[in-house]
């Protein structure tokens, strides 16, 4: 499921400037959803620039936190980095905190069962 993300760069945890230094924002597909954390592809970034999601700054991005928005379902997602590939950009996260949580547990629900259509 595509989704939209932002990442503070900063120990503030929040994303109010649209500095790409501070902030790191861009598209993500998600990939196996539980209830405690994803995986997610990242896709694109809003960044003019095209530089906030890039190899090189795959490892500054571990450790900080992160909100996904998952529009299609009205839904937010907190949460912590904790692993990003520089090679696929394929980046893991624990969930924190969640908007929703029947919509998330519907959202984990509605993965698995898309999975096994594979």
């Amino acid at each position: 499921m595509p989704a939209e993300v932002e990442i503070a760069l900063e120990s503030t945890g929040a994303c109010e400037s649209s500095d790409c230094e501070a902030c790191v924002r861009g598209m993500v597909e998600t990939i196996d959803i539980s209830l405690g954390g994803f995986s997610a592809k990242i896709l694109n970034s809003h960044s003019i620039t095209e530089k906030c999601f890039s190899p090189a700054r795959a490892f500054q991005l571990i450790g900080k936190e992160i909100q996904v928005l998952f529009k299609d379902f009205d839904m937010t997602v907190w949460g912590q980095v904790v692993r990003v590939d520089p090679q696929t950009m394929l980046m893991a996260v624990i969930i924190t905190r969640i908007s929703d949580i029947v919509g998330w547990r519907y959202l984990c629900r509605r993965a698995i069962g898309v999975q096994s259509v594979r």
